[in-house]
C-alpha cells in the first residue's frame, strides 16, 4: 500500500489520492534522515522570515481614469479622453460624468492609447485591471504592441480573424460597473507580455455590436510593481523566459528553514534578480556565525545563475538553513529558484511492484532507470525517417538507437497539432477527455502530468517548450522544476530550429544532476516550418540556388493567399499554387529537401545528447523515448501544414524506446497510441500509474511471451481533430473529424464538413497509409462496424472529461492560493 501525502505544493492529496508517494522519497516535512529530496519551498509555511522592511515602492502601476485621478503621464495633445481613441467600431466616444463612454457598431470594436516612451524599462506585464460597465457581450479583450506606428487596418483585420484576444476574460454585462483583472493566465497565445518597448495598449470592450460601455479606469500593473506589494513567498517566476518554482524575497530578508538533511546532501539552487545593480545571495548554516556556505553577488538582472552547493559536512544532521538577501536599496527583489536539497548518489525509489510486462523483460532486482528522457520531435512524420523505410539518410543516429532498442512501426498520434497532441502524451488522455482543443485552453490542475509523477518520486525535472502550446500557456509546467519557454529563444532560433540550443542548455543541467534521478521532456521544433535548416543541412539535399528560386515562387503565390505574410510558416495550398501558375511538385520539392535537412540536423543533436550521457556514465542508466506529436502534409490532400485533418501524413508518427541492457531489440508491428508512452515509462520506472490514464503499457509487446498473457489488450487506436473556436472564419474544407484504426482498416468520421465531402471515409491502413483511396463504398459493413466502435469510444472519452471546477471545489483555500501562485489556476 502506497502511503498518502496529506499535503503537497504540486500535487495536493485531493488530486493525487492513493498514488502520492512516501515521505521516504520526498521529505516535505524534513523529518526523515534519508529523505532523498527536501524542497525548501515546501517548507516555506513553517519558515521564519526576518528583516522585512516597509517598502518604498519604485514601480507604481499606471492608471487612466476620467474622474481626475489618473496617474499616467499622457502623451501630448491627449485631450479629455487622455489619449484613448476609437480605432474601429465605436461611435460617440466621449468623457461624460467622469467615465469614457461610447457605443459599439460591430463585434470587433477597438479602443487604443499610446503609451509614454520608457514607461516600463525591462519589465513584464503582471495584470491589466479594468473597471467598466457594458450593456451586452461575452468577452473583454486587451492587446499590446511595440510597433511605433501600428498599421490599424492590419489590427482590425486580425481582430476579425480570431474570437480570442491576446488577453481575454468573460464579461458580466449590466448597468453597474464591474472590475476585471486580466493576467497572463488569461492569455490566448503568448504566455508572457513584455512591457519594455510597448507603444500602444488596445482594448476590445465587448464582442457585441450595438452595446454601450462606460469605462471608469484602466490600470497597468507591471511584474515589479506587483511583487513590491506582496509578501515574500513561493511563486512560479521566470527570468529570460526560463521559469522555476521560486521563493521571492526582498533585501535584507533572512528566511530560515529547520530541516533534517540526508547523509550526502547538496543544495540545488538557481538565483536571480529583476533589477540591475549588486544583489548578494547568502546561504547560512545554523546561527549564521562564521563564513556563509554560499556568498554570490549578481549585478545583471534578467537571468538565472545555477549553483550546486555541497552540504556533505552537514549530512545526517538536523539543522537550520538560512537564505539571506542583501542590496543597497532595502526591498530589492531576489529570486531563490528550485531551492532543493538532494541526496548525492541517490537512486530512483522502487514504489510500485514490478508488473508482469516488466518482469518478463528484466529481473525484479533490476533498478529503475536513473534518468528518463522523452525527446519529442514536433511535426515529424514517420515516413521521412530512414528506419521507417525512407530513401534518404535523414536519421542515422536515431536509426542506430532504434536498432538497439524497440521500434514501433504503427504509432498513432491522438491529435493533429501540438496543442492537442502533446497534452495527450504527457497525461495519457484523449483530447475529448483532457479538453484541450483550442489555443487558449489550459490543462485542468487536477490532471496528473508525467512530470508530476516523477517529481513526486524525487526526480529532478527539466522541460523545454519550443512553442507556447507546450509550456505554461497550456498549464504543462505542472511538476516541472525548470521550464525553458519558446520565448527564451532568440528570434532566429525561434524560427523553428531549437534542438541545438535546447541541447546546449540541457547538457550542463544533466551534468549538475548526474548523481540523482532525473526526468527530461526535450521538445524540439526542427522539422517544423519554416523548413530551411541552418548550414550545412540546408544544402544536404537542396541545391544552393534552390532558396532563391523558392523565394521567387513564394512571392508569386502570395497574392493568391489569405495570409501572404506568413507564407513560409503556413505554406500555400495546391489550389493557390496552381492559381499562381506555380508547379506544386517543384514548390514542395524544396520544402521536402529542407524538411529532411532539418530532421538530419535534429538527429545530430540527439547523438550529441547520448554522447554526453555516455561521458557521464549515464547512458546505460537512462531510458530514452523518441516520439513525435504529429506529422505534416505536403499537398497529399491538397493542403500544407498540419492540424487540419486526421489523414495518415498527419497522425502516423515514430516511436522508439532505448535503454541498453533492458529494452530488447524489437520491431513491433502492433498498432499503438502515443498515450501508451506514459504508462510504459512509469512501469519501467517502478512508479504507480494514476487511475486517470487511458493508454496502456507497451511492455507486453516487447516480451517473448504472448502479449495478452502479460496484460496487453489488443484494441483500436483513435485520433481526433476539432475546428478551433478561436477561428472566426474556418476554411471551407475544415472539419471536425474522428479516426479509428482497427483490424487493418482506418475509418474517418467527418462530423462537421462541407456538403460535397463524405461523412465517412474508409482506407486500407496497411497498404494505403497516407489515406489516398477511399474504399468506403466498397465495404459498407466495415464502415458500419467501425462507426459503431468509434461512437462508443467517443462516448467513453467524453464521459471521462475532466471538469476543472469540480476538481477545484475539493481544494482548501490554502491549496487554491498555492496553486494560483504557481500559475496552475486563475
Amino acid at each position: 500500500m502506497i502511503a498518502k501525502r496529506t499535503a503537497g505544493p504540486r500535487c495536493p492529496a485531493s488530486f493525487l489520492g492513493a498514488f502520492a508517494l512516501s515521505a521516504l522519497v520526498v521529505g516535505c516535512s524534513g523529518s526523515d534522515p534519508e529523505a532523498a529530496v527536501v524542497r525548501l519551498i515546501d517548507l516555506f509555511p513553517e519558515a521564519r522570515v526576518e528583516g522585512t522592511v516597509a517598502l518604498d515602492t519604485t514601480s507604481e502601476p499606471i492608471e487612466w481614469s476620467w474622474d481626475g485621478d489618473a496617474t499616467v503621464e499622457v502623451v501630448e495633445d491627449a485631450g479629455e479622453t487622455l489619449g484613448w481613441n476609437a480605432i474601429d467600431g465605436i461611435d460617440g466616444l466621449a468623457v461624460t460624468d467622469g467615465v469614457l463612454s461610447g457605443t459599439t457598431t460591430n463585434d470587433t470594436s477597438i479602443l487604443a492609447v499610446q503609451l509614454p516612451e520608457g514607461l516600463f524599462p525591462q519589465d513584464l506585464l503582471h495584470a491589466i485591471e479594468i473597471r467598466m460597465a457594458v450593456s451586452a457581450g461575452t468577452q473583454l479583450g486587451v492587446a499590446l504592441t511595440s510597433e511605433q506606428e501600428p498599421n490599424w487596418e492590419d489590427v482590425i483585420e486580425a481582430a476579425g480573424r480570431s474570437r480570442f484576444r491576446p488577453l481575454f476574460t468573460d464579461l458580466a454585462p449590466g448597468d453597474s460597473a464591474e472590475s476585471y483583472t486580466l493576467t497572463t493566465s488569461n492569455a490566448s497565445f503568448a504566455p508572457t507580455f513584455s512591457l519594455g518597448g510597448t507603444t500602444y495598449l488596445m482594448l476590445y470592450p465587448t464582442d457585441a455590436a450595438g452595446a454601450s460601455f462606460s469605462l471608469e479606469s484602466v490600470r497597468v500593473v507591471s511584474r515589479k510593481a506587483h511583487l513590491e506589494t506582496i509578501d515574500s513567498g513561493p511563486g512560479w517566476q521566470g527570468l529570460g523566459e526560463i521559469y522555476r518554482e521560486t521563493i521571492v524575497a526582498r533585501s535584507p530578508e533572512r528566511i530560515s528553514f529547520d530541516t533534517r538533511l540526508p547523509s550526502r546532501p547538496w543544495l540545488d539552487l538557481d538565483i536571480g534578480t529583476i533589477e540591475d545593480g549588486p544583489v548578494t545571495f547568502r546561504v547560512w548554516h545554523e546561527d549564521g556565525a562564521g563564513d556563509p556556505l554560499l556568498e554570490r553577488t549578481l549585478t545583471r538582472a534578467g537571468r538565472w545563475e545555477s549553483v550546486r552547493l555541497d552540504l556533505a559536512e552537514l549530512g545526517g544532521t538536523t539543522t537550520t538553513l538560512t537564505l539571506e538577501l542583501e542590496a543597497d536599496r532595502p526591498g530589492t527583489i531576489g529570486y531563490w529558484g528550485t531551492v532543493t536539497i538532494r541526496q548525492a548518489g541517490s537512486r530512483p525509489p522502487v514504489v510500485a511492484a514490478s508488473s508482469a510486462g516488466r518482469s518478463a523483460l528484466v529481473a525484479d532486482t533490476t533498478a529503475p532507470p536513473q534518468g528518463v528522457i522523452i525527446v519529442l520531435a514536433d511535426t515529424l512524420r514517420a515516413d521521412h525517417l530512414q528506419h521507417y523505410g525512407y530513401g534518404r539518410e535523414t536519421s542515422p543516429f536515431l536509426a542506430q538507437m532504434a536498432a538497439e532498442g524497440a521500434r514501433f512501426t504503427d504509432t498513432i498520434a491522438q491529435g493533429a497539432w501540438t496543442k492537442v497532441s502533446v497534452p495527450s502524451i504527457l497525461t495519457s488522455l484523449y483530447a475529448s477527455t483532457h479538453g484541450l482543443v483550442d489555443t487558449p485552453d489550459r490543462l485542468p490542475a487536477s490532471v496528473t502530468t508525467l512530470s508530476e509523477v516523477y517529481r513526486e518520486a524525487g526526480y529532478a525535472t527539466f522541460h523545454t517548450s519550443s512553442v507556447p502550446f507546450t509550456g505554461k500557456l497550456t498549464n504543462l509546467q505542472q511538476g516541472v522544476d525548470v521550464l525553458h519557454e519558446s520565448m527564451s529563444l532568440s528570434d532566429v532560433e525561434r524560427e523553428s530550429k531549437s534542438a541545438r540550443i535546447f541541447t546546449d542548455r540541457l547538457l550542463p543541467w544533466l551534468e549538475r544532476h548526474r548523481d540523482v534521478p532525473f526526468f527530461v521532456f526535450l521538445h524540439v521544433f526542427d522539422p517544423h516550418s519554416p523548413f530551411q535548416p541552418y548550414a550545412p543541412y540546408e544544402t544536404m539535399w537542396a541545391a544552393p540556388q534552390d532558396r532563391g528560386r523558392h523565394m521567387e515562387l513564394t512571392e508569386a503565390v502570395k497574392e493568391h493567399m489569405d495570409e501572404p505574410d506568413r507564407a513560409l510558416f503556413f505554406p500555400p495550398r495546391r489550389s493557390e499554387l496552381e492559381a499562381a501558375g506555380v508547379d506544386p511538385d517543384e514548390y514542395t520539392k524544396t520544402q521536402r529537401d529542407w524538411y529532411d535537412g532539418s530532421i538530419r540536423a535534429m538527429d545530430a543533436e540527439i547523438e550529441r545528447l547520448v554522447e554526453r550521457l555516455r561521458e557521464l556514465d549515464l547512458d546505460e542508466r537512462t531510458l530514452i523515448a523518441f516520439v513525435a506529436d504529429h506529422g505534416e502534409e505536403f499537398l497529399e490532400h491538397g493542403r500544407a501544414f498540419h492540424g487540419h485533418s486526421t489523414y495518415g501524413e498527419m497522425i502516423n508518427v515514430p516511436l522508439a524506446l532505448w535503454w541498453p541492457g533492458v529494452i530488447p531489440t524489437a520491431e513491433v508491428a502492433a498498432t499503438v497510441q502515443t498515450i501508451d508512452l506514459y504508462p510504459t515509462l512509469l512501469e519501467l520506472s517502478r512508479l504507480p500509474i494514476p487511475e486517470q490514464v487511458q493508454g496502456q503499457s507497451l511492455l507486453p509487446l516487447l516480451a517473448a511471451q504472448e502479449p495478452e498473457m502479460l496484460g496487453w489488450q489488443a484494441r483500436a487506436a483513435f485520433s481526433e481533430r476539432a475546428i478551433e473556436l478561436s477561428i472566426t472564419d474556418p476554411e471551407p474544407d475544415d472539419r471536425n473529424s474522428y479516426a479509428i484504426i482497427d483490424g487493418g482498416w482506418k475509418l474517418i468520421h467527418n462530423v462537421t464538413r462541407e456538403e460535397s465531402w463524405p461523412e465517412y471515409e474508409l482506407f486500407d491502413h496497411v497498404d494505403d497509409p497516407l489515406n489516398l483511396h477511399n474504399v468506403a463504398g466498397d465495404n459498407p459493413e466495415v464502415v458500419q462496424r467501425l462507426a459503431q466502435k468509434l461512437d462508443e469510444w467517443l462516448e467513453m472519452a467524453l464521459a471521462a472529461k475532466i471538469d476543472p471546477e469540480e476538481s477545484l471545489g475539493r481544494l482548501s483555500p490554502e491549496e487554491r492560493a498555492r496553486l494560483r501562485a504557481l500559475g496552475y489556476i486563475r
